[in-house]
């Protein structure tokens, strides 16, 4: 009698652990390919990204590195300590470059001076899956999944948008020339979050479309 062989699949991907993840959108920041969607409810209050402090030229923002407290995570930032310390100092030279980079337009200014507003602004917060449907739909073979990755030949993009209509995340997007928000496992939102939400996993299963 014949055994039925079963099917598995695997895949690497990003992981994100939400009993750790504070909805800072640190990752969305540093990834290259913005394969991280963050997104707010509310426009001009600040997500505690930590982008005003890697930024500013004198130190004059308090940066968060090191202050979230391990009782913190999986708590969104607008209930962590350090959120609350969170000020422009008096030595602020006025560069204005917090001001014009800040991505969600949090920092406003304020009787002549640069001020950081806070509250919730209701964030969520997700990252491509390397499901690679995009992949399966391009016409032309521009995208590819190879090596646990997702590559782009832009010289065949057409731009005809197949990848964003069938990506489930809606990270794609189109570029000028060619798409983005696919995620390239570079690794780095992984070493920038402050609390070690991402990790890289492998996935297994039956072959069934999930």
């Amino acid at each position: 009698m014949m055994t039925q062989k079963v099917l598995q699949i695997s895949k690497r991907k990003i992981f994100r652990d939400f009993s750790k993840c504070i909805l800072c959108g640190r990752c969305r920041n540093i990834c290259p390919t913005k394969a991280i969607k963050f997104s707010v409810k509310i426009l001009g209050i600040c997500t505690h990204c930590n982008l005003c402090a890697e930024i500013c030229p004198v130190r004059a923002i308090e940066s968060f590195e090191g202050k979230i407290t391990q009782e913190e995570f999986g708590k969104p930032y607008f209930n962590s300590k350090s959120y609350k310390e969170r000020i422009i100092k008096a030595n602020c030279v006025m560069c204005m470059k917090c001001y014009e980079q800040c991505p969600v337009k949090a920092i406003k200014i304020i009787d002549g001076k640069l001020e950081i507003n806070k509250g919730d602004a209701s964030p969520s917060i997700i990252n491509c899956t390397l499901c690679s449907l995009c992949t399966k739909v391009c016409p032309n073979g521009a995208l590819k999944f190879e090596m646990n990755r997702i590559k782009l030949n832009p010289e065949l993009c057409t731009l005809c948008g197949e990848c964003v209509k069938i990506c489930p995340s809606q990270t794609m997007y189109l570029k000028d020339r060619y798409p983005g928000g696919f995620c390239v496992m570079c690794g780095r939102c992984i070493k920038y979050c402050p609390v070690g939400a991402l990790s890289i996993k492998t996935i297994t299963w039956g072959g069934e479309i999930l």
